[in-house]
């Protein structure tokens, strides 16, 4: 697979109008290139359909390590300048939790603000380091030092583990900030889809006296449970053609609340996470944020896909936002399906959307 060229990504970041739905406004980017109305763009649809093809071809059951063996990413390298790169590791409640950080290296001896990446992979699968690039590059955009976690994977790490890892690095951040070089009043989470889940339950159970100014959140799970009918979900809320219309509702199933798709797989996801204890968290604020009083919550940016089950309650979050008056900008990019930035590189969308988020932060950071 090819990089993106970055006129794409400038044509994506330019351009882009505002939606208001009734209920609330979010800015929808346009496909770079032509009109692709209910079709994916053509590097998504050549990504998705040849994976679809083999799911098809080989139909598995959930099992964690069916997930863990499929898990991966395609991110590429789009930094123009050096990254300086290190690594440590801290133990919480006696599991190793290994960080990997990346800064400008010409600013390698300066005080830094931070952003700390939380990944995706459905809380049991992936690898920090999966996501090298994405967070290598919001480092060189940014000017800042960017934490990478590799936090406790269920189910041999139940829920809370991750959580506290996270909170346990955030904290390690905040009271370790002059031997590395970072500026703790200047602290902001960013995550993809598992990983903004995680993001958010972090701002949520938040102990130490590291204030978080900011929540970048890609297509992020907010509802677990997604059952409550607390939001209105319809394949009809989705711009779907019928030349793709078997792949783009093949990407829908995660986290879908109409009753009609495959509600086993989040299910699934949540009982293999909690440790069996579905009942007994899926309304939990840490697990299904939506649940959560959001009133102290920072300046967030939400970036969804088009073409994601997701979406729909990723908007509803939004909207909860906006009731408690907190801040915040979403953005839909049309085309793409949940985990676009597994392609960091390859879809311009991936790009333009980690640019969007160094925006955002620079204005709320004032630099």
């Amino acid at each position: 697979m090819d990089k993106c060229d970055l006129e794409s990504v400038k044509a994506i970041l330019e351009s882009g109008e505002t939606v208001n739905t009734g209920e609330q406004e979010i800015i929808v980017k346009p496909v770079p290139g032509g009109d692709f109305a209910g079709k994916m763009d053509p590097r998504e649809f050549f990504i998705r359909s040849a994976i679809y093809a083999f799911q098809k071809s080989i139909p598995m059951q959930f099992s964690v390590a069916g997930m863990r063996q499929t898990t991966k990413t395609y991110c590429m390298d789009m930094c123009t300048k050096e990254i300086a790169e290190a690594s440590f590791e801290i133990e919480v409640k006696g599991r190793p939790v290994k960080v990997f950080s990346y800064c400008p290296a010409d600013k390698a001896s300066e005080t830094l603000p931070v952003m700390v990446y939380i990944h995706g992979g459905s809380f049991l699968a992936s690898k920090a380091e999966f996501y090298k690039e994405p967070c290598r590059y919001t480092a060189e955009n940014l000017g800042c030092k960017v934490f990478n976690v590799d936090y406790s994977l269920a189910p041999e790490n139940i829920y809370p583990a991750a959580i506290e890892d996270v909170c346990a690095v955030i904290d390690h951040i905040y009271s370790n900030a002059a031997s590395l070089g970072v500026d703790n009043s200047k602290i902001g989470l960013f995550g993809d889809s598992a990983g903004a889940n995680l993001a958010l339950a972090a701002i949520i159970d938040n102990k130490s006296s590291a204030k978080i100014s900011y929540a970048g959140l890609f297509y992020p799970c907010v509802d677990l449970y997604s059952q409550d009918k607390l939001y209105d979900w319809s394949l009809d809320m989705y711009d779907i053609g019928e030349e793709q219309k078997e792949l783009i509702t093949s990407r829908l199933q995660l986290g879908r609340a109409d009753g009609l798709g495959n509600n086993d797989l989040m299910a699934a996801i949540l009982t293999a996470y909690s440790g069996g204890r579905y009942d007994e968290v899926k309304r939990n604020p840490d697990v299904s944020p939506i649940y959560a009083d959001l009133s102290s919550m920072p300046y967030t940016g939400i970036f969804t896909a088009e073409y994601d089950g997701l979406r729909i309650q990723s908007e509803y979050y939004s909207r909860l936002l906006d009731k408690a008056g907190v801040p915040n900008k979403h953005i839909r990019y049309r085309g793409v399906s949940h985990a676009f930035l597994d392609y960091f590189g390859i879809l311009p969308q991936a790009q333009a959307a980690v640019l969007e988020m160094c925006d955002q932060v620079r204005k709320v950071w004032g630099l």
